[in-house]
């Protein structure tokens, strides 16, 4: 018996020990010697793929290699194709040593594919998005909307997981605006990768409830002169250019680019509210037609040397952006009391919106490499500032006579500052084991006034409000620092982080009692655990504690007004959220497809929302409070899938149950409810030019303390072409192709009742055009087209 068993365990050490070899590779750019990520690497025994994985900063481990005969490639648009043949595995794991690939002087390469690139990449605390993975041509929104952990919601906005508190970062530096609309502001054609961090580890800021989404601009490695020049227009009247041009030599580089975009959004927009004040009540149907553009004009130049183991960069930036509406409505309203009615009207109202601001930003960075293991140091400058920044609205009743009945326009005019600096030191002390620490200053300071005309009927002038004029100065200074281990012990990779931040905060205002002075210490701490199951399945869980700290408007403490019928005010004693995420992700490679799938939790304190009252007769009045507690539990499923040699889909879904405890009673109360969304994305290669694409978009229900907002659904079609060598890309597209998406936002309390309607026009026809010229070396060339179709759902 002894001898069966010893046989039985020889047999199978032979069959494991056959399977348990691993080839190690390490993988820089020839001239530069920095680290190449995300270059595709294929095993080949005797012609036939054995296995491919991505570069992760320059480093790559096929696991689970058996005896044989091997072939290496490397491959990367813009590099030389690197082929290592007769790598022979026999009795250890091998160790090939540095590989450096060699930029191409001219062209692109003909590169012949062997497989898909993938959507996403997945690392230990982020997810990498491919910015080419989708057709349709626009913004950061786009590229975003079929991505895993992300959404674009009923209102035309972008959520994490049923949340729209997430920071956007442009290149590491925080965006001059802040959640969809940021994303609006940036070109699709001008976007390499974004990075969806859902648990941020304690190297980053710890704003954003849910997360933080970096957007990585295309850089131009290759020699010489080169550059990108891309054009779109649509159907609504959005139109936009932009151009990046470069130029390399030695250990230099220059670049200059620019942007010009106006995005167009109109939509059919209808609203009918009862409002009760005492016992007088009001009720008013408002529709028509909402137009909003969001528009930025844009120049940068820049500058990045290399000097032995110094790198050193600059980049300057001037532009003028900001967004604007126009609505006219029909407006009829009727007031009752007690069931009597003693007034009616029909009018026309018009209004009027429009928020820019001139800016310039510097940008200096410094970094010293001490060997080629990764151990750095590193500094970084960033400052703007923000001039002649105005927020100014005009809202108009026009009678039956078109003669103005009522109305009022107001101006917020103001100047910013931004500066953030940070210094970084990383140690990798042994493979698998590094060690980072680090400082980071940040400033915001605001400055400004609010004035507001009224419209005086019997003299038919307009008049200065001056109960309502205010002056406001707010600033926010954030010190941090943090410290990360991260090690790895054959399949488990592990990384632990804390991070301390002190905020002193200022709020003054020509309402004295408003005036505020507050300084907080908090502690964030950071989890992550990746566990690898051979080659092609890994987990990965993660515990990140965030916070969300209001924004200036927030606090606001004085009225002002979207349109006629519809105010806002701040609170100055509005707390900030306080944010625990739990995570777990599978992910596992079966063939040419993979599958994810990740459990999530998150449980807020203080949760911020928007609170709707009756302000006078026919008015709302909106303001933020801390309502309570929420909590979110669910379940998110992707899957990117090789259905035929032509046709790629991926499929991603989520269902979550929300939680909400309310502690704030105006008409509020405790909500739960079971989410669900889905989106599937066709990819059909037409030829080796052409593609066509097809994706379709669920977006489940969702509610609130006060009301909720109802389930839609919408298709969109596009086509691309490549031409002239693929140096000129072509991108046809059709949003919302059946007209399906609409917009129904419900509110029911004790004295407000309000229902609002919105159905985008239809069709959205967008036409873009791609052109690179010498040898721009960029593994994105394409373009989006905005997510954004509802106009008016602040209503």
């Amino acid at each position: 018996m002894k001898k069966v068993l010893s046989l039985l365990f020889l047999f199978f050490f032979v069959i494991n020990a056959d399977a348990n070899f691993s080839i190690k590779i390490k993988v820089v750019d020839e001239s530069t010697k920095e680290a190449i990520d995300f270059a595709d690497v294929f095993l080949f025994e005797n012609d036939k793929l054995i296995q491919h994985k991505l570069l992760d900063a320059g480093n790559l481990v096929f696991h689970g290699v058996s005896k044989g005969v091997y072939t290496l490639r490397i491959q990367l648009i813009g590099f030389d194709i690197y082929t290592h043949n007769n790598i022979v595995v026999d009795t250890k794991d091998l160790d090939l040593g540095l590989f450096g690939l060699k930029q191409l002087e001219h062209g692109l390469a003909a590169v012949e594919v062997v497989a898909n690139k993938k959507q996403v990449v997945y690392k230990l605390d982020k997810r990498i998005i491919d910015a080419g993975a989708s057709l349709l041509t626009g913004t950061a929104v786009d590229i975003l909307e079929n991505t895993p952990s992300i959404r674009v919601d009923a209102e035309g906005g972008l959520s994490f997981r049923g949340s729209s508190g997430f920071k956007v970062y442009i290149d590491g530096k925080p965006s001059i605006f802040g959640g969809s609309q940021a994303l609006e502001q940036i070109p699709s054609s001008q976007i390499d990768n974004i990075e969806i961090i859902t648990t941020p580890s304690a190297r980053y800021d710890t704003d954003g409830d849910v997360g933080i989404i970096n957007i990585v601009t295309k850089k131009n490695v290759s020699k010489g002169i080169n550059g990108l020049f891309n054009i779109n227009g649509s159907s609504f009247g959005s139109r936009g250019i932009d151009f990046l041009i470069s130029h390399e030599k030695g250990d230099k580089q220059w670049y200059i680019g620019g942007n010009a975009s106006q995005l167009s959004r109109k939509s059919h927009f209808e609203q009918l509210k009862t409002t009760i004040i005492n016992d007088t009540s009001t009720t008013s149907n408002a529709q028509g037609k909402r137009e909003s553009i969001n528009y930025a004009y844009s120049f940068k130049t820049g500058l990045r040397m290399k000097k032995a183991k110094n790198f050193y960069e600059f980049e300057a930036e001037v532009g003028y952006q900001g967004r604007k509406r126009d609505g006219d409505l029909a407006y009829e309203e009727s007031r009752s009391s007690q069931g009597n009615l003693f007034d009616h009207g029909v009018f026309t109202s018009r209004d009027k919106y429009d928020l820019h601001e001139t800016y310039g930003q510097i940008t200096n960075g410094y970094k010293h490499q001490f060997d080629e293991h990764g151990h750095f140091l590193s500094a970084n400058a960033y400052v703007k500032y923000g001039g002649n920044a105005l927020e100014y609205f005009k809202s108009d009743l026009f009678d039956a006579d078109n003669k103005r009945h009522q109305g009022h326009q107001a101006w917020e005019a103001e100047y910013r500052w931004t500066v953030r600096a940070n210094i970084d030191y990383v140690l990798p002390y042994r493979e698998g084991g590094k060690f980072e620490t680090g400082y980071q200053y940040f400033s915001y300071l605001e400055d400004g006034d609010y004035k507001m005309e009224y419209w005086d009927p019997s003299s038919q002038s307009f008049y200065w409000r001056d109960d309502i004029y205010n002056t406001f100065y707010f600033q926010r200074g954030i010190n941090s620092v943090y410290t990360v281990f991260t090690e790895g012990y054959k399949a488990l990779d592990f990384q632990l982080g804390l991070r301390g931040e002190h905020t002193h905060q200022v709020l003054r205002s020509s309402k004295t009692w408003a005036n505020r002075v507050k300084n907080r210490f908090e502690i964030f701490p950071s989890a992550h655990v990746g566990l690898s199951l051979g080659d092609q399945s890994k987990f990965i869980a993660a515990f990140s504690r965030r916070t969300t700290r209001p924004e200036l408007f927030f606090m606001e403490p004085y009225i002002t007004f979207r349109d006629y019928y519809s105010a806002e005010i701040g609170n100055p004693d509005i707390r900030p959220e306080y944010i625990n995420s739990f995570e777990l992700l599978y992910k596992t490679n079966i063939r040419e497809n993979t599958y994810s799938a990740s459990l999530f939790h998150r449980s807020r304190k203080d949760k911020i929302e928007r609170l709707r009252v009756p302000y006078e007769a026919g008015i709302t009045l909106d303001s933020m409070a801390n309502v309570g507690r929420d909590y979110s539990t669910g379940v998110e499923i992707s899957a990117s899938l090789k259905m035929a040699r032509f046709w790629n889909m991926n499929i991603n879904g989520s269902v979550y149950h929300y939680k909400l405890k309310n502690d704030f009673n105006i008409g509020g109360k405790n909500e739960n409810s079971s989410n669900y969304d889905l989106s599937w994305a066709n990819y059909f290669d037409l030829n080796k030019k052409s593609r066509l694409q097809l994706d379709g978009n669920f977006v489940g229900p969702s509610v609130t303390t006060q009301g909720k907002t109802n389930a839609f659904y919408y298709f969109n079609l596009a086509w691309r072409q490549q031409l002239i060598q693929r140096k000129l890309q072509a991108t046809l597209s059709f949003r919302n192709v059946f007209g399906t998406a609409r917009y129904v936002s419900k509110i029911n309390t004790s004295n407000l009742i309000s229902e609002t309607r919105i159905k985008p026009q239809t069709p959205l026809i967008s036409l873009s055009l791609s052109y690179t010229f010498n040898n721009f070396n960029s593994r994105n060339a394409q373009q989006k087209e905005s997510n954004d179709i509802f106009e008016g759902t602040n209503h």
